[in-house]
């Protein structure tokens, strides 16, 4: 009952409230003036005629707004299509830099390839060169024979002992001339001037044999040359020798003291042989000294499978050719041997005439002269063991070059 009677309560107040909200409404418009009306709707007038200027100003914003959307998205395009062009671009230049970039590599491997080729090729022709001015002395030495076909470079080894020889005998050459005429009558009776038949056989054997040494060589093949079920136990190599084994040494200390027993007899007089006799020792001792050179680069030098066929070849040639100019060097000092045989006997004919000479002094030349032959005839064995050991070393490997250049019926001289 309650609660009825409280809705009936808010219900009469909300009537109440209507009507005094309409009484006073009514009483507002009746208090209005007349001409209150139209200035009220001229302001409505007014406010809708700005709201569709509004409106008209809003639809031309949005219209411009549209444009500038549609010209911004046209700008975005064209940056966009030039931005994928300008990402082509770049690409295809990245890759042009990457090409260059190959392309330089392999042309300096290139470069580096034409390099060493060239730098083989330099080499090969200045070993050709060298090959062909030997062969050209050589061909001077078949052809003229005497001092002048060693070529220069033998003869530049002893121009500076000849000096000194032509300036130790300038001083007795009047003496000499006078002796030199009655020797010569006197060494018809003897022959091959004051040299015995032993000794001129083998210096014409000798000579014979070089002049005839490259001419009309025959190769064998290996296997008839080498019989591969049979081996024989092989000499030494001759690198393997030194001076002491190849028995100059000893030659050499005979020689000093068989100088030694010469000064000893002519100290108050003392004579030109002696000082060509020790000249002469020291060509056999630097000649010894450089063979013995050779010999020991020979035996130290490296022979690895690992090493080209080429490089080994290139080495052994090296050392070939150095053995033919120490042979030539031992060639010329075999000339100054038999000018110095020559003076030794006009020196004894001279002692003869003069009653000056002694059977000591007799022997003691006779001595010298021995023991040189001796170590001309090493030196010859020597340095010939030496080269031909070599020509089989390339002989064997299918390379060699000497079969090449030097033993050709006609060698590349001009």
């Amino acid at each position: 009952m309650a609660e009825e009677k409280q809705q009936q309560q808010e219900e009469d107040t909300h009537k109440l409230l209507s009507s005094y909200l309409g009484l006073s409404f009514s009483m507002f418009l009746a208090t209005l003036a007349n001409n209150s009306v139209p200035a009220l709707q001229g302001k409505v007038r007014m406010l809708s005629q700005r709201a569709a200027e509004a409106a008209e100003e809003l639809r031309q914003m949005k219209s411009r707004r549209q444009e500038d959307s549609k010209a911004n998205a046209r700008v975005v395009e064209i940056f966009a299509s030039h931005r994928n062009a300008w990402q082509a671009e770049e690409k295809r230049l990245l890759q042009q830099i990457d090409a260059a970039a190959e392309e330089i590599a392999r042309l300096q491997g290139r470069v580096v390839e034409l390099e060493e080729c060239v730098t083989r090729a330099e080499k090969e022709v200045g070993e050709r060169d060298e090959m062909i001015g030997f062969m050209s002395r050589r061909i001077e030495e078949e052809g003229l024979g005497g001092r002048e076909q060693y070529g220069k470079k033998s003869g530049e080894w002893f121009q500076k002992e000849e000096e000194e020889e032509e300036d130790l005998v300038g001083s007795t050459r009047s003496l000499e001339e006078e002796i030199e005429v009655i020797y010569e009558q006197h060494s018809q009776h003897f022959g091959n001037n004051g040299f015995d038949s032993e000794f001129m056989a083998s210096a014409s054997k000798f000579w014979a044999e070089k002049a005839s040494l490259w001419q009309d060589v025959q190769y064998e093949s290996l296997e008839s040359m080498y019989n591969t079920k049979h081996f024989v136990a092989r000499r030494e190599s001759p690198w393997k020798v030194d001076g002491d084994s190849a028995g100059v040494s000893s030659k050499l200390k005979l020689l000093e003291q068989d100088l030694l027993n010469l000064e000893k007899i002519g100290k108050n007089d003392p004579s030109k042989v002696s000082s060509l006799i020790k000249k002469q020792a020291k060509r056999y001792q630097g000649l010894s000294e450089k063979i013995e050179d050779l010999c020991r680069r020979i035996a130290n030098d490296p022979c690895e499978p690992s090493l080209g066929s080429e490089f080994r070849t290139q080495t052994q040639t090296e050392f070939l050719l150095e053995a033919f100019r120490l042979q030539q060097g031992v060639s010329e000092t075999g000339q100054n041997l038999m000018s110095l045989q020559t003076e030794i006997g006009k020196s004894n004919y001279r002692d003869e005439l003069r009653s000056e000479t002694t059977l000591t002094t007799r022997r003691s030349l006779e001595s010298t002269r021995n023991n040189f032959k001796e170590i001309q005839r090493n030196l010859e064995i020597w340095l010939a063991r030496i080269i031909g050991d070599l020509e089989g070393i390339l002989s064997r490997e299918g390379a060699s070059r000497v079969r090449e250049y030097y033993i050709s019926r006609y060698p590349f001289v001009q």
